[in-house]
């Protein structure tokens, strides 16, 4: 028979690293979210400055 302790004991470690992962979730989101908008910001950035430069190549074959 297994033991309940170890059990319960390896459940209330799983349990107690999710509320710690919600509460930093939570509580730094403004973080997490700040880093998507930047990491976006860039994509566009390089995305349009990639478009423009083709964009230029073609026109300027005339």
């Amino acid at each position: 028979m297994a033991n309940p302790g170890g059990v319960r004991g390896f459940g209330a470690t799983v349990v107690g690293w999710l509320i710690v992962a919600v509460i930093v979730y939570f509580f730094f989101g403004f973080l997490i979210g700040t880093i998507r908008w930047v990491f976006r910001f860039i994509v566009v950035v390089v995305l349009i400055g990639a478009l423009l430069t083709v964009w230029f190549k073609l026109r300027g074959d005339d």
